[in-house]
């Protein structure tokens, strides 16, 4: 049988490892609340489009105008702090997520982007964005706007288009971003938040139990 003080060393090594598991989580939600990184939720927002229209609406209608506000919550604050700010990229693709390009180029349109009346500095895109192929060059035309920044993309047809496809404005991730997911993916394929949050569940209830029993051994 323990006497009461082996019997109480006994607990607080018990309490000592609950600690030890405890400590993870600590380091981990630490790590999160300063270093703020980029969530694998986060991706999907990083990606999303900004606006699309039907070329073949805009080759009826002779013109077509967007409006669309550049992201600026949390997430993206979260984005831009840690992969930069990706500025935008206006081009031309087939419906749905074949993600092959078509030249703008040869699209016969006419773009322009401006803000308050106020024209937005469009330039080349040589390279096609992260997830697309392109055979030929440019991909399309870039341009870079301030974080909540409200702006108008006007399209004018000025030849028919034979091809079915799409324009769209969307984040201008280049190859380089590749690095930034893999990271990402990092943490998700180890399931590190729940890795962690479970080892402190199992730390606390550890402490919470060994404090149990060292009360009810004492009354």
């Amino acid at each position: 049988m323990f006497n009461y003080d082996e019997e109480r060393r006994a607990h607080l090594w018990v309490a000592m490892f609950g600690l030890l598991l405890l400590a993870p989580a600590v380091w981990y939600w630490v790590w999160i609340w300063i270093a703020d990184p980029v969530r694998p939720s986060d991706v999907y927002v990083a990606f999303a489009r900004l606006a699309e229209v039907s070329l073949k609406q805009v080759e009826n209608d002779g013109s077509s105008h967007l409006t669309i506000t550049i992201p600026d919550n949390s997430v993206w604050r979260r984005i831009r702090h840690n992969w930069g700010d990706p500025g935008y990229i206006i081009l031309a693709s087939p419906p749905g997520q074949k993600h092959q390009l078509y030249c703008l180029n040869d699209l016969g349109l006419g773009v322009d982007v401006e803000e308050n009346g106020r024209p937005i500095n469009l330039e080349t895109a040589e390279y096609p964005p992260y997830g697309y192929s392109a055979n030929c060059k440019p991909a399309g035309l870039q341009f870079r706007a301030p974080p909540g920044a409200t702006l108008r993309i006007n399209i004018i047809a000025k030849d028919r288009f034979t091809g079915v496809a799409n324009l769209i404005i969307e984040p201008y991730w280049t190859a380089n971003t590749k690095d930034h997911l893999v990271g990402v993916s990092f943490q998700a394929d180890l399931h590190i938040r729940t890795v962690v949050n479970t080892l402190a569940v199992v730390g606390l209830a550890t402490i919470s139990l060994t404090a149990l029993l060292l009360f009810l051994r004492r009354t």
